[in-house]
């Protein structure tokens, strides 16, 4: 891990700092030690270990390295021998909260007149390894999970939707800031190379257009689907539920090519940008756009800068980002790929400008900018629902597959199965002929036939009517209520 204190007009290091450098993981201190380093660039050594039976995980952590003869308590970085850290830091998946003060600068004996604090969060990833299985063959996936990992993915080639499973206790999902995954796919597999954007579900409740975004552009072999939901989200997921879930079940669809619009918008300098963006307009408000830098090579632009302004009909002005830095204008884009949420006030046309300020440290000699049209439309989230039947009909719509599978394996518990099903079947998402429910059931004892059924309907082994027939049976036994 690197620190450097510069000046970022001269872009140059400040000299002799000392830092203080703590690290936090779901809001609780995993280290907290003092620093100093001769050339005002930090280099420390991270040396993730889980092992920690502390209440306090600080207590875990251990530093090695040479003492500072001057200032005390503090660990010196000088050449190849950067100080170690070693502990419960990085050690899980999920983001840690690294919070920098400078105490000192200049001089080893000369203290700031107060701290100059700096805070960031730096994103943990656990890497996995999946396949997705078509008529033709397996094409291996990644996926990088950002909390716990998941527990299943399939590709189902009769809808070319990715299904995953990963658990998470709902009853917590009000402390819960984000859940992110993001999965890699070859850009050769076939089913998605006419893909423009992706729409999804979570345990049958749909999602917000900006919840998943694809982006096509950062690597040069592999499509990169990115999975989003903020905490707020999470909890009005909560509300609908309202059944005792323990996990995630996510299914991810190709969008209709018309839901997402590209444009390409070139620049005097020689630059250009693709902007991708959601046309539809739903309760959040946000529009999901992802924007690709390019530079006049066509390569893509690492370490751009630029801002961003939107404009309505009337030429008015409701939107402007120009970055966190007033000394560095404008948004620092290191991959050259970036994606934002704009808050829309309304459904109609509006006007985007991007206007390019520089690149790394350095400004351009002139800004450049571009600007483009856009529209936004009305459009209800679309529900996973099936069209209007007898009562003695039956429909299960087909992501309901996944959800059995997941319960014969083993991947969810039978009270998680249970209560989905239940919630399923309340809200009319699963319809079923009519049947009378029986008396609670004191054991919620699932008989094994129902699940080798379940398995069986999840495989195409058997029909519709047989998976039904289990269902009716736990309705029936009084393990399911409606």
């Amino acid at each position: 891990m690197k620190i450097r204190f510069f000046d970022s007009n001269t872009n140059t290091n400040i000299e002799r700092v000392t830092y203080r450098v703590g690290i936090y993981y779901d809001g609780q201190l995993v280290a907290n030690q003092m620093f100093f380093d001769k050339d005002g660039e930090l280099d420390l050594t991270v040396k993730p270990r889980s092992e920690c039976g502390e209440k306090e995980p600080w207590r875990c952590t251990k530093y090695e390295g040479e003492k500072d003869l001057i200032v005390p308590n503090a660990l010196t970085s000088s050449g190849n021998n950067p100080p170690i850290i070693t502990g419960p830091v990085f050690d899980k998946s999920g983001t840690y909260q690294l919070k920098v003060a400078i105490i000192g600068a200049t001089n080893p004996k000369t203290q700031t007149a107060q701290d100059i604090n700096f805070e960031t969060n730096i994103n943990i990833a656990q890497e996995q390894k999946f396949s997705l299985k078509t008529a033709k063959g397996e094409t291996p996936v990644t996926v990088k999970a950002f909390q716990d990992p998941l527990s299943s993915l399939q590709f189902s080639e009769q809808t070319n939707s990715i299904s995953f499973a990963m658990p998470f206790h709902w009853e917590h999902a009000e402390h819960t800031q984000l859940v992110r995954n993001q999965i890699e796919i070859p850009k050769s597999f076939a089913p998605y190379q006419n893909v423009n954007g992706f729409k999804g579900t979570l345990n049958g409740i749909p999602l917000f257009p900006k919840d998943i975004q694809f982006d096509p552009y950062s690597s040069k072999n592999t499509n990169i689907i990115h999975f989003l939901v903020t905490g707020e989200e999470l909890q009005i997921i909560s509300d609908k539920q309202k059944v005792d879930s323990h996990s995630m079940l996510v299914e991810i669809i190709p969008e209709s090519p018309n839901a997402i619009k590209s444009s390409d918008l070139k620049f005097v300098n020689g630059y250009k940008a693709t902007i991708s963006y959601d046309t539809r307009y739903g309760a959040s408000k946000d529009v999901s756009f992802t924007f690709a830098f390019f530079d006049p090579s066509g390569n893509l632009a690492k370490d751009i800068r630029y801002a961003y302004s939107v404009k309505d009909s009337s030429g008015k002005e409701f939107v402007v980002n120009t970055g966190g830095n007033p000394n560095l204008l404008g948004i620092n884009v290191p991959s050259g790929v970036d994606s934002r949420l704009i808050t829309i006030p309304s459904k109609g046309a509006y006007t985007l400008q991007l206007i390019l300020t520089g690149s790394g440290f350095l400004d351009f000699d002139q800004f450049v900018l571009a600007s483009m049209q856009f529209d936004v439309s009305e459009t209800k989230a679309e529900t996973a629902s099936v069209p209007t039947t007898q009562p003695s009909q039956t429909m299960i719509p087909n992501w309901i597959r996944s959800n059995a599978k997941w319960w014969a394996d083993g991947t969810i518990g039978d009270s998680d199965f249970v209560s989905g099903i239940q919630y399923l079947i309340n809200q009319g998402i699963l319809k079923i002929p009519q049947t009378s429910s029986g008396p609670a059931s004191d054991t919620n004892q699932i008989p094994s036939w129902v699940k080798n059924n379940a398995k069986w309907w999840a495989d195409g082994t058997i029909g519709d009517s047989d998976f039904v027939s289990g269902i009716q049976y736990l309705i029936k036994q009084g393990i399911i209520r409606v």
